[in-house]
């Protein structure tokens, strides 16, 4: 549009992914563990739009550009029975994170959902689905209220895949120097914070343990801490559920080329010198290292075991062309 200034790209797009390798449950009674199998189908569907304008025509010339893409992931089928595959354990967890299902995206976090914690042992004593809880402990939440809590009570507790993902880059040039920016994100995704091992008793523990239950009132957010931990505080559930969403300066860029003046009598076409940052700032509410801290195979998707972080890097260079 507007003789090139403007570029636009819309793309819908309906993707079906068949014969992806799962391991799917088999009998007990078997005596082997199951292999890899291709079964597993899954549907991808959205919207990417892109969008860039620039201006060459004037002293200060600039590009500007960015990008957002839109997905829905559902699973399609697991094979013959279509049965329900649990992935990504975490230690001190107890057990699996994710849980694929026809229906739902892939590797959605299935655990336990939490309603604050025991003020009293009297409060706690009433609780029948949770007999080994005392004052301080986590209150889970008996789904199917038949006063046991068991697997029947896990439910949907967060979703690995982002609601949109986007970037954007800048491009400015005035005389002798440039200038390129590029940021990028993700919105609505969330992670497992599975970095500390709560079934160690010699580990670091996070900033939110000085937080912990100590009396009546003191918090219905942290449990107390225990050793031996009877009620199963670490359990897998929405405590460990956080908001991964993120925006970055990805890199920039700052550069200044010699005037041509000097390159003549220097006999060189162009000499360009610049500085750079990497990872130079990221805006997340996520307490881990890194929000972006990607996936380990299909099936273990958003489950930070200490993922090592983006490291922030300067650079600074030369361009010489003879």
């Amino acid at each position: 549009l507007f003789e090139g200034r403007v570029n636009i790209v819309l793309d819908y797009f309906i993707k079906h992914t068949k014969d992806m390798l799962a391991v799917v449950p088999i009998p007990g009674t078997v005596g082997l563990n199951p292999s890899a199998t291709n079964v597993a189908s899954a549907r991808n569907s959205g919207i990417e739009l892109y969008a860039n304008y620039r201006d060459h025509e004037h002293e200060i010339k600039y590009d500007i550009g960015g990008n957002i893409s839109f997905i829905k992931n559902e699973v399609t089928d697991l094979g013959e029975g279509g049965q329900p595959i649990s992935s990504g354990n975490v230690f001190g967890a107890g057990d699996f994170v994710a849980y694929s299902q026809i229906g739902q995206p892939m590797a959605f976090f299935y655990g336990y959902e939490t309603a604050g914690i025991f003020q009293t042992n009297a409060e706690a004593d009433a609780n029948s689905a949770q007999p080994d809880a005392q004052a301080g402990d986590v209150i889970f939440v008996d789904q199917n209220n038949d006063g046991v809590l068991d697997s029947g009570d896990k439910v949907q507790i967060g979703n690995p895949h982002p609601d949109f993902t986007y970037g954007m880059t800048f491009k400015v040039e005035y005389k002798m120097f440039d200038l390129n920016v590029f940021i990028n994100g993700s919105k609505g995704n969330d992670l497992y914070n599975g970095i500390f091992r709560y079934d160690l008793n010699t580990t670091n523990l996070p900033i939110s343990a000085l937080e912990r239950w100590t009396g009546e009132g003191s918090t219905n957010i942290y449990p107390r801490i225990s050793h031996s931990d009877p009620n199963q505080n670490n359990r897998v559930s929405d405590r460990f559920i956080e908001d991964g969403s993120f925006l970055r300066l990805k890199n920039i860029q700052l550069g200044y080329n010699l005037p041509q003046s000097i390159l003549d009598k220097a006999k060189i076409q162009k000499f360009r010198i610049y500085v750079s940052a990497q990872n130079l700032f990221t805006f997340t509410d996520y307490s881990g290292l890194d929000p972006e801290i990607g996936s380990r195979g299909t099936l273990e998707i958003g489950i930070d075991r200490g993922f090592y972080p983006s490291a922030r890097m300067f650079t600074t260079g030369v361009n010489v062309t003879f």
